[in-house]
């Protein structure tokens, strides 16, 4: 990973698509328990997991992160474009 970082006006973009037609539409979690957080990474040869493409790098990239509350842990719920 090369960057990483906190865009409060992108992050709530983000949060307002998720809740609305992502996973946050079905799995309840209220706004204020997910946050997005953006990202810059180069992929090696192998492609990580495979859901990435080899040797490539990936800008603005986003993970979205929500908890139960805000005593809970943050979690990876989803990620991509």
């Amino acid at each position: 990973m090369t960057k990483l970082w906190y865009d409060e006006k992108k992050s709530d973009q983000f949060i307002e698509g998720y809740l609305k037609n992502g996973r946050g539409s079905v799995n309840g979690v209220k706004p204020e328990n997910v946050i997005v957080l953006l990202s810059n990474f180069d992929v090696d040869p192998s492609g990580g997991d495979g859901s990435l493409n080899p040797n490539s790098t990936y800008d603005n990239y986003n993970w979205i992160l929500i908890r139960g509350s805000k005593m809970d842990n943050w979690k990876v719920d989803d990620r991509g474009y």
